[in-house]
């Protein structure tokens, strides 16, 4: 410890020796004008006029500038400028840019943009904020900037405060406080200096200093109470810069029109000796209203320097500027001591951000690094954090019943679907409707009668986000409309906009408060509304007596599926893209038509694509294309029925099957164990060929006329495939060769769907109901899943279903539709072991579901006991659960998945093609659709190749750090 300490403390010293050295050699060095060109910083774009850069490029050498701040333009263009212009420079540039959202307030067309800081006070997980202090720490250093004038810890404790508002965390001092020092120290862990903004506290103004002098007129214990709160804490914790505001406050400072930027008083008196502070002070934009229309152009800037400031920010005049300061200097006002003072800070904050040397930024590939996917996962966390649940009366929020519900939702102020509409369409079958809010009085009362039929209506109100123009937004029209709708009929409100609003709004019954109109504000709002995420939010300003700064009604996650960028869950959409050079070549080599994959990892689904065409020349594949699912109805039709029941004492998987399926006590199959069944250990042989006893010798004949007619008949009601019906006592001589087979001599493990004939016997007999509507009833229905099922041509087109198979060997036709195995169709498309069909989409809720221990939109499917008993190897076995596949651990047996998966990996795969697997280590759901059958069953090309092993390790790599032996 001693020798680590000691290690610490000299390379400290070292450091501050290098600095010291460097700051001392270029402050010897430097002439007064150099001195002087250093304290300001000056107005600049990228927009490539070339005029503005030959100023800028003669002001750098010429008056020698400290620093540039950029303004509008582009991020590409500033690189390539910033490169000229620090190699003109004899001592590296400052290049500042005000990016308290990002890049994007800047640049909001090129880049992402965070939310806004008022957004961002709902928020009660600070970290979130470091986390995004860091993306834009590295995103201005990417462009090439150094100085971020941000973070705004104004006090926004005035709702008219026309040039703070939104850019305030709050009105509460300890949340502004907090999120302001993580922001800041974010960006300084970075190498970026940031510079808290606008002491002494722009919050509680009515007048814009861009337009005007704000006057202040709070005592000093006020001030110190409130706006003074952020500064004085951030200052004692060593920030980089300190920007002082444009503001006339007569208790520090009683000189008519005298602004706080020109006030020793307040600098000298108040930051740097009451505060201690000793950073750099620079002023707000001297080119504001609020300070040239008392001062003129070079007395601003000499009494602004005279006051104590280190950097003079965006002189209008700067040959003015420069004058004024060297005859302030002449006059013996500034002293070159004085102006040492200042440049000596100056060269050591520029040497602590590495700008003792001159930098240079690549301009390649820079679009790409502003606009990643980290990023937009990082504004997606940072809104979920943020929305608020205002008022819950009926306790709406969130919504977890989706069964049944009729839902209707309007978009006010758009002429399109909203993408909050589109997200509800990802839960459930939504009608939807938008109005601008000036049209709505010719249209009131159809929309009224329209929006009243509905069990509920979801209101989402869009706004610009600017106070001006809240009332053209929420007119009393629209307001009356809300009332007279919440007497007809449930009512939930989401205003996409600013909470200052909520008094317009504030006799709603279901509020959702989402700050922000843009498209991930709206998409996150609606999933938080599904209750895929906790709302934790907090009101970050008061609204009236009840809504207070620091209000918010908590709501937890119901479990659902959500949506988000592969990086918020910690995986590279890079490695996940290579996905679709594997299913490219899946279809190319004609292993399979086409397909849908989907991945989600901790209850988000970050990688949902479909590929190819239903079949060589038929429609394209999309997220709604039905599949044949074969195999996987064992788990997600037959063991999760068995599972209910034993959850209900209906079945008990240590007893035999005798205790549930009548007589067969005569049999050798009466003994066998359920558990045992369901894990392929009972000793049954895998398959009886049941169709091969029916057809006749030559199949170009047509259909055995014993056993199958072409036309619906009472002898003749099981339907086969199309125009053909299987005799209607036929299934009982399917179950007699069941009970009539051998039994093998060995209880090892050997796959066989005649356990699962069996086991939809067992389901069927203690439920009371087929399994079609045991499984239809208790899941499939109130879990909201609209593709998925048996037997899907009585409720789907079959141009929305991909084909298994061309059949020239037992139903003479194209199967579409249609269940492929057959030994499920002679069963009428609904057996134990096949007939489930469905979409990825809907694979991946119940497999979510089960991965929730059972849980699933606030409900308690399965009891996770039950879930943990089933997911449970056999104890016989290395390798399957009780119902479902899992990761073999016998090293020297076939794997079902891919080696990087963990052992806990439970799921099952499809003879036609496809896959569900749940990973409960690493929170991940993969769902593998395809039609590998078509046309013909026996192509092999699919199954050799391992397309959807080779998918499921691409998962694993790219995780962020996953060591594959860990979990092995």
């Amino acid at each position: 410890m001693i020798i680590s300490q000691s290690v610490s403390y000299s390379f400290a010293q070292s450091y501050l020796e290098r600095e010291d050295f460097w700051v001392r050699s270029k402050l010897s060095e430097m002439t007064l004008d150099q001195k002087i060109g250093q304290i300001f910083m000056i107005r600049t774009y990228s927009k490539g006029n070339i005029t503005e850069e030959q100023i800028i490029s003669d002001y750098i050498r010429k008056y020698h500038v400290g620093g540039l701040c950029f303004f509008q333009g582009s991020p590409e263009e500033q690189v390539n400028l910033i490169n000229k212009y620090q190699e003109q420079s004899a001592i590296p540039l400052f290049m500042g840019i005000d990016g308290e959202w990002g890049l994007g307030m800047r640049f909001p067309k090129e880049t992402i943009s965070f939310p806004k800081q008022l957004m961002l006070g709902a928020i009660q997980d600070n970290k979130l904020i470091y986390e995004m202090g860091r993306d834009i720490a590295k995103q201005c250093k990417r462009a090439g900037i150094n100085i971020n004038f941000a973070p705004s810890v104004d006090i926004n404790n005035n709702p008219s405060n026309p040039v703070i508002y939104d850019r305030s965390f709050g009105e509460l001092p300890q949340n502004v406080t907090a999120k302001g020092y993580m922001f800041m120290k974010a960006m300084e862990d970075e190498g970026i200096m940031a510079c808290v903004k606008h002491f002494p506290g722009h919050g509680d103004t009515d007048i814009d200093s861009h337009d005007e002098l704000p006057v202040l007129n709070h005592s000093l214990e006020r001030l110190e109470q409130t706006e003074f709160y952020p500064f004085r804490r951030l200052a004692s914790q060593g920030a980089g810069a300190l920007m002082i505001g444009h503001l006339h406050v007569p208790s520090l400072d009683d000189r008519p029109n005298r602004p706080t930027t020109l006030s020793d008083k307040v600098i000298k008196n108040i930051l740097r000796d009451d505060m201690g502070y000793n950073g750099l002070l620079i002023t707000d934009a001297m080119d504001m209203k609020g300070v040239t229309k008392y001062f003129p152009n070079g007395i601003a800037e000499a009494e602004a320097f005279l006051a104590g400031n280190d950097v003079i920010l965006l002189p209008e005049n700067l040959p003015k500027a420069i004058n004024a300061i060297k005859e302030y200097m002449a006059a013996g006002k500034i002293t070159e001591s004085r102006l040492n003072e200042s440049i000596e800070r100056i060269l050591r904050a520029k040497y602590k951000i590495g700008l003792n040397t001159t930098p240079q930024y690549n301009a390649t590939g820079l679009s790409g690094y502003l606009n990643r996917n980290q990023t937009i996962a990082i504004k997606q966390k940072l809104t979920e954090a943020a929305i608020t649940v205002i008022a819950d009366q009926d306790n709406l929020i969130p919504i977890n019943k989706i069964d049944g519900v009729h839902v209707g939702t309007l978009s006010v102020n758009v002429i399109h679907k909203s993408r909050f509409q589109k997200r509800v369409d990802n839960y459930l079958d939504a009608r939807h409707y938008q109005i601008l809010s000036n049209q709505l009085v010719p249209q009131y009362q159809q929309l009224m009668n329209t929006m009243s039929q509905f069990d509920v209506a979801i209101i989402g109100i869009h706004t610009s986000g600017r106070q001006n123009d809240f009332s053209r937004e929420i007119p009393e029209d629209l307001i009356r409309f809300i009332k007279e709708l919440e007497g007809k009929t449930k009512v939930i409100v989401m205003l996409f906009g600013s909470p200052y609003l909520l008094n317009k709004i504030n006799f709603a019954k279901h509020i959702m408060l989402c700050y922000d109109n843009d498209v991930i504000t709206q998409d996150v709002a609606v999933q938080s509304l599904f209750g895929v995420n906790e709302i934790s939010g907090k009101l970050p300003v008061g609204i009236n007596d009840t809504w207070i700064a620091g209000y918010g009604i908590y709501k937890g996650t119901l479990g659902r599926l959500g949506y988000s960028k592969p990086e918020m869950v910690g995986l590279s959409s890079d490695t996940l893209y290579k996905i679709d050079s594997i299913m490219a070549e899946m279809i190319k080599v004609n292993a399979s038509p086409g397909g849908q994959i989907l991945i989600a990892k901790d209850g988000k689904i970050v990688f949902q694509k479909s590929y190819g065409k239903l079949s060589l020349d038929g429609n394209q594949v999309t997220d709604q294309t039905i599949y044949d699912i074969a195999s996987i109805t064992k788990v997600l039709g037959t063991t999760i029925s068995a599972m209910k029941l034993v959850d209900d004492h209906k079945l008990n998987i240590h007893n035999p099957i005798r205790n549930y399926i009548a007589g067969i006590d005569t049999t050798d199959k009466a003994h066998l164990i359920v558990q045992d069944i369901m894990a392929h250990h009972a000793r049954l042989f895998p398959w009886i060929g049941f169709y091969q006893k029916t057809t006749l010798p030559q199949k170009s004949f047509g259909y055995n006329p014993r056993y199958y007619s072409g036309i619906l008949q009472e002898s003749y009601n099981i339907p086969v495939a199309k125009g053909m019906f299987m005799r209607s006592d036929y299934k009982d001589s399917i179950y007699q060769m069941i009970w009539n087979s051998t039994l093998r001599e060995r209880d090892n493990y050997k796959y066989s769907d005649l356990g699962f004939y069996i086991m939809q016997k067992v389901v069927e007999g203690q439920s009371g109901k087929t399994l079609d509507e045991f499984s239809f009833q208790n899941f499939y229905k109130p879990l909201g899943l609209r593709y998925m099922g048996f037997r899907p041509l009585l409720k789907h087109s079959i141009s929305n279903i991909a084909p298994s198979e061309i059949d020239n060997y037992f139903r003479l036709q194209t199967l579409q539709g249609n269940v492929h195995d057959m030994g499920a169709a002679m069963m009428g498309g609904v057996s134990g072991h096949a007939g489930l069909f469905s979409n990825a989409g809907d694979m991946a809720v119940l497999m979510q579901m089960l991965l929730n221990k059972g849980s699933y939109g606030g409900i308690q499917y399965i009891k996770p006991e039950t879930v943990d008993i089933f997911t449970t190897r056999h104890p016989k076995s290395s390798r399957r659960g009780i119902g479902f596949d899992m990761k073999e651990m016998d090293k020297g047996k076939q794997r079902s998945m891919s080696s990087l998966a963990s052992s806990s990996t439970f799921g099952h795969t499809g003879f036609t093609g496809t896959a569900a697997w749940a990973d409960p280590v690493h929170k991940i759901v993969y769902i593998f659709c395809a039609n590998r059958t078509y046309p013909g069953k026996n192509n092999q090309t699919f199954n050799n190749r391992e397309y959807r092993t080779k998918v499921q390790a691409l998962i694993y790599k790219a995780m962020n750090g996953y060591n594959a032996n860990y979990y092995l």
